[in-house]
């Protein structure tokens, strides 16, 4: 049983007549006719009851009418799918993330999906490393992450924005209510949650630095692995943190806010990142060449 003979027959069924079927195609008579002998001999069954008003579809006939008439909208389908990916409009992108980015990444993934709706995401949630061995081993294509210096690293990169770095606190935690940017020296004593030491970007260091320069030794009870565990712990008051602003767009109605260092200008930048060898796919680098 083959395409042309399910097409043949299905253009018969419709116009109850070889002649009609014939007219539909642009075919001569005797091909179709030999197709529908054919498959009939090679199904065993009769498809069609030979009337004086044309061929009427016999029950087999009906039940090879409904699911041929299946199997051409499933080809379409394949080939419509088949095109929008060869032309970057479908297929699938894994993207990592990184908690404190992904304000930055649900602006640009929403604003593709509306250009691109055929185009699927998979979207995984990890620390900047795990997310950079992911990409480096062909599981991600795109990365959202960030940066504390505007200098590129060794994978390509595009800068999508600045975040300020600010002081993440509660009513409870703030050390100078009073104030809309926090001295440094309110921080002496101030139990502090921070990223932990091998933070990728650096935003511990920074802290540690200018406290340590202004003559005292910052109170850091805790170091954590990843952001949202310092977002909980400053939540439950155990301390303030150093972290970009825009992550407190993540817990509305918390009592979570930040301040800006006084005099102190700290900036993140959110950046786009990805590796040549993922550039394959169409809808890959469509995303990349319109974020």
């Amino acid at each position: 049983m083959t395409i042309r003979q399910l097409e043949y027959f299905c253009a018969v069924a419709e116009g109850r007549s070889i002649s009609a079927a014939a007219r539909a195609l642009h075919v001569a008579q005797p091909p179709i006719s030999r197709q529908i002998a054919q498959l009939e001999a090679e199904l065993g069954v009769q498809l069609f009851a030979r009337e004086s008003r044309g061929m009427k579809l016999t029950e087999a006939g009906q039940a090879l009418y409904r699911q041929s008439r299946s199997l051409f909208l499933n080809l379409r389908r394949v080939e419509e799918n088949v095109r929008s990916i060869g032309a970057g409009e479908g297929g699938r992108i894994n993207v990592g993330v990184i908690y404190s980015a992904m304000p930055y990444a649900l602006h640009y993934l929403e604003a593709y999906h509306a250009r691109y709706p055929k185009v699927e995401f998979y979207i995984r949630l990890g620390s900047p490393q795990d997310l950079l061995n992911d990409l480096d081993r062909g599981e991600l294509h795109v990365l959202f992450l960030r940066r504390s210096t505007q200098e590129s690293g060794s994978l390509h990169e595009r800068i999508l924005g600045e975040d300020a770095l600010e002081l993440i606190m509660t009513a409870a935690t703030d050390p100078a209510p009073e104030l809309d940017a926090v001295p440094i020296e309110r921080l002496r004593g101030v139990p502090m949650c921070l990223l932990r030491s091998d933070d990728l970007w650096g935003y511990n260091d920074y802290l540690m630095k200018e406290c340590r320069r202004s003559g005292f030794e910052p109170n850091v009870p805790c170091q954590c692995y990843d952001t949202p565990m310092a977002m909980q712990l400053v939540r439950s008051g155990f301390g303030i943190s150093f972290l970009p602003h825009s992550i407190v767009e993540t817990h509305p109605n918390s009592g979570i806010y930040a301040k800006p260092l006084r005099g102190i200008p700290a900036k993140s930048y959110p950046v786009l990142v990805w590796s040549d060898d993922v550039l394959g796919a169409p809808c890959v680098q469509r995303f990349i060449a319109e974020s």
